[in-house]
């Protein structure tokens, strides 16, 4: 394994700092404020050899990947996978093969089978940003540690953002899935919960695995129901606040995301069961990014870009609680 570049070294110690400045930190900071200023001195060094450009857009990629890899949570409660760049995502649903009683020797029945088949819809989400030369020249190694940790996270609060907008179309207020409610009751959770549960996997093998998830304003209700249980999960409310788990469903608390512009887009008032084969969603190779120099000014651009699909193909194993009483 060939040894991280200066700018794969600078981005892995900014990850590891700590954001808050504690003392405990001291060493890594003094680490990471070596390695700047190395990266610093490389950049002034190379900055009229693509190459070395070409090398530093690599490793700035590399770092997006993973942040999609390792940071992103939507893979959580909906199926993900990670394909090759050029690849199509095809679903399939074969139904129809029926089993018959007979006796000994007799003939069996004939039955044909059908074929239901979706292909994932296939999008690319960037981003596209410009410096001038001289604002990077004086320290590359700032400029390129806040692009990489910002970049990761815009993309993957975009990529969560297209999770919810997809589940929120198919399961819009007129949807028979839809529960609007003046406050979160036990009868209404449990109900959603047994209704996921019951809509089986497509291939009849079993019930889908059922993911509770939304905002705290949302899930800490659910640790007002469990007083009634068991004393074990008494306990675990009081040391995490909420239970991991309620009628054998997962409960996840959904941070929340803000757009560029720092407006929260996760209602505070959606609760969400899910099935484990409700959609589909796919990550199409690594993230693509490319640098240069305008021509006629002294900027420099860096663009990134990586293709995603989902779908919601099985609607019935999602329930979408909305409480009035909350404010969203």
């Amino acid at each position: 394994m060939s040894a991280p570049t200066t700018t794969q070294a600078l981005i892995k110690s900014q990850h590891a700092l700590d954001p808050w400045g504690r003392n405990a930190n001291r060493d890594r900071l003094e680490e990471h404020k070596q390695i700047a200023a190395k990266l610093n001195q490389e950049a002034r060094d190379n900055w009229d050899n693509e190459a070395w450009h070409r090398q530093v857009a690599a490793d700035l990629a590399s770092s997006l990947d993973y942040g999609f890899t390792f940071n992103n949570i939507f893979s959580q409660y909906i199926q993900t996978e990670t394909v090759g760049e050029f690849d199509r995502v095809i679903l399939r649903e074969r139904r129809g093969l029926k089993v018959f009683y007979t006796s000994r020797g007799g003939y069996i029945d004939e039955s044909q089978l059908r074929t239901e088949q979706w292909e994932l819809p296939r999008d690319t989400l960037g981003f596209h940003v410009s410096e001038h030369i001289d604002k990077l020249r004086a320290d590359f190694a700032t400029q390129i540690g806040e692009l990489a940790t910002l970049g990761e996270a815009r993309m993957e609060t975009e990529v969560n953002r297209r999770v919810l907008t997809l589940a929120q179309t198919a399961i819009p207020s007129t949807s028979p899935q839809y529960i609007a409610t003046a406050g979160l009751t036990a009868t209404i959770l449990n109900t959603a919960i047994r209704v996921v549960r019951d809509a089986l996997q497509p291939d009849g093998r079993g019930p889908v695995p059922v993911t509770v998830i939304g905002r705290a304003a949302m899930v800490d209700k659910i640790a007002d129901f469990v007083p009634q249980f068991s004393p074990i999960a008494n306990e675990e409310v009081r040391q995490r606040g909420f239970i991991g788990t309620y009628k054998g469903a997962q409960v996840l608390v959904q941070q929340q995301y803000v757009d560029e512009e720092g407006l929260q887009y996760i209602n505070a008032n959606e609760l969400w069961v899910l099935g484990g084969t409700a959609g589909k969603f796919a990550l199409y190779g690594g993230t693509q990014v490319k640098s240069w120099d305008e021509n006629t000014v002294d900027y420099r651009h860096y663009r990134a870009r990586k293709d995603i699909g989902g779908l919601v193909h099985h609607p019935e194993q999602m329930i979408r609680i909305v409480d009035s009483s909350v404010t969203p």
